[in-house]
């Protein structure tokens, strides 16, 4: 992926290249503390480069990332040099007029306003490696991979975090995690909690099964804590800052995260040159990575950067989708999704948004659930949920399949359209049946016509 100016160019564009030199520059000026003439400054000193279309090449020895300016001290000033002029007799000032008096007044009088702190830096897109050329064409790769080939999902992304993001942003907080790992559930899954991917992944976090169960999730049949927006985003957290601590390096933590820990620690102990560890750390093993692990960073430092400033990206108009908001129930025992709906007078579509855990839309049978309700309706659920005879608080089914039954058997035994049966179980292969399989039946229309 690295070019040189001896070989071929970047694939990117100027505009394209323009964008990495915004992000290195407003990165750069923030951790030496400058401002916009530091932006200015690093531009122009880059635009040499740009005109070719090329950027420098890595180093092939180990990677040194530059450091930042270290900060002057506000105790420390630099002794001003003492001139010695003539003595001028100065004439009296004229008399100020109205306008003089609004535009310049009276320092003595005039009140001073209180300096506005800095935010501190961000650890992961404030990170000194993330100036490091090595980088420069990756990051014009997914620039234009998020802008360009996949902007409508960095703007549904953007709008689902209206829904979903104070979550993220009072847990990163509680844990005094760099603001920035807000917009990972971008790159995992476009901040879906129903996103699933080929590999078994699933959730806005992308858990595996065996490490969701590991940190403490609920996976199986009817109950999936990776789609659960409030669990999944405290397990994935409390993975990452573990990661950390275990690396000392949020690179090498995103890393880990993306490609598992033993495999990085692996390739850390057999291709890194020092035994400190760092985010340059990460430049230096990272060709010895698998190749979704290699891309991540960049991958993740372009999507932060778009997400945190999309006006500057073309992205504008965005309408967030409303802040997640709820009641919490108990519910006792098996109950269905329609049931529940009923009994809090509201669409199922609702309380199916609000439970993306329960994929089968079945409470569990023989456990006391917390369950999530629109706003308002708790004391109404609950009162008409008591009244509900326990028989009846189940209008779909679990079916074990017999030796020679199929689907189209099973609908018509139970009542129900062979579509609708098909749409529940999801993962079933109908040409594949085994007997002592279980068969999600929804709405058994037997027991609301009893009822």
């Amino acid at each position: 992926m690295m070019n040189t100016c001896t070989g071929r160019c970047p694939k990117g564009s100027v505009g394209g290249k323009w964008r990495v030199v915004r992000y290195l520059a407003q990165h750069l000026a923030r951790s030496a503390g400058g401002g916009r003439p530091m932006i200015l400054l690093l531009m122009t000193g880059m635009s040499a480069a740009m005109s070719s279309g090329c950027f420098l090449a890595a180093s092939p020895g180990p990677v040194e990332v530059p450091a930042a300016p270290e900060p002057v001290s506000p105790l420390e000033e630099a002794p001003e040099p003492v001139a010695v002029e003539p003595e001028v007799t100065e004439p009296a000032p004229a008399p100020a007029t109205r306008g003089d008096r609004e535009a310049a007044p009276d320092s003595d009088s005039a009140p001073v306003a209180d300096a506005v702190p800095e935010p501190p830096a961000d650890h992961v897109t404030g990170s000194p490696a993330a100036l490091h050329p090595e980088l420069a064409d990756h990051l014009d790769d997914w620039f234009e991979y998020w802008v360009q080939e996949y902007g409508p999902q960095m703007r549904l992304s953007l709008e689902r975090m209206g829904r979903y993001g104070d979550i993220v942003d009072t847990a990163l907080e509680e844990r005094g995690m760099p603001r920035s790992l807000r917009y990972l559930p971008i790159v995992e899954s476009y901040y879906n909690p129903r996103a699933y991917s080929r590999v078994g992944a699933a959730g806005m976090w992308q858990f595996m099964p065996a490490t969701a169960r590991e940190r403490g999730l609920m996976v199986n049949s009817l109950v999936d804590e990776r789609r659960d927006p409030v669990a999944a985003t405290e397990a994935a957290l409390d993975m990452l800052a573990e990661l950390h601590e275990r690396f000392d390096s949020w690179f090498l933590a995103l890393a880990a995260y993306n490609g598992g820990p033993n495999r990085l620690a692996r390739v850390v102990r057999e291709r890194a040159s020092g035994t400190t560890l760092s985010d340059a750390t990460f430049l230096e093993i990272r060709e010895h990575l698998p190749g979704e692990t290699r891309h991540f960073i960049p991958k993740f430092l372009a999507a932060a950067a778009i997400a945190d400033n999309p006006g500057a990206y073309d992205i504008d108009d965005i309408v967030l989708e409303p802040v997640l908001a709820y009641d919490e129930v108990t519910v006792p025992d098996a109950t269905s999704l329609d049931v529940v709906a009923m009994a809090a007078d509201v669409p199922e579509e609702e309380i199916r948004a609000l439970n993306p855990h329960l994929p089968l839309r079945i409470v569990p049978a023989h456990i006391e659930t917390v369950l999530r309700l629109p706003p308002g309706t708790a004391p109404r659920f609950e009162s008409n949920y008591a009244a509900i005879p326990t028989e009846a608080r189940m209008t779909i089914v679990e079916h074990t399949i017999s030796a020679g039954e199929t689907l189209g058997h099973i609908a018509q035994t139970y009542g129900v359209r062979l579509s609708e049966l098909i749409s529940t179980n999801p993962g079933l292969r109908p040409r594949y049946l085994q007997i002592g399989q279980k068969v999600v039946v929804p709405r058994l229309q037997r027991v609301l016509a009893r009822n």
